[in-house]
């Protein structure tokens, strides 16, 4: 519950620009990010998995890759941000 009510706010800013429900944002939120709970999310604040640099910064994780149908693990980028940047560009 505390999750929810950190990133409602920011939720509530998109249903106003892009009229996309805040509920759908944040119920995206929870699934993508294990509530907030995701090493991804605790250690760069990313929501959504989104790969690459944000303002020059990134955080490096394990992420599994499909080649061929086949999995492997290698490291990868992710963005690096605030809970309001990341919910902000997962509309893009």
């Amino acid at each position: 519950m505390e999750f929810i009510q950190e990133i409602a706010s920011y939720a509530q800013r998109i249903q106003e620009k892009y009229n996309i429900l805040a509920s759908l944002v944040i119920a995206q939120a929870c699934l993508e990010s294990k509530f907030g709970q995701s090493g991804l999310a605790q250690k760069g604040k990313n929501l959504f998995g989104i790969k690459g640099t944000y303002n020059g910064q990134s955080i490096t994780m394990k992420t599994a890759e499909y080649h061929g149908g086949k999995a492997y693990q290698t490291d990868a980028a992710f963005w690096k941000k605030t809970w309001r940047s990341s919910i902000q560009y997962s509309v893009f």
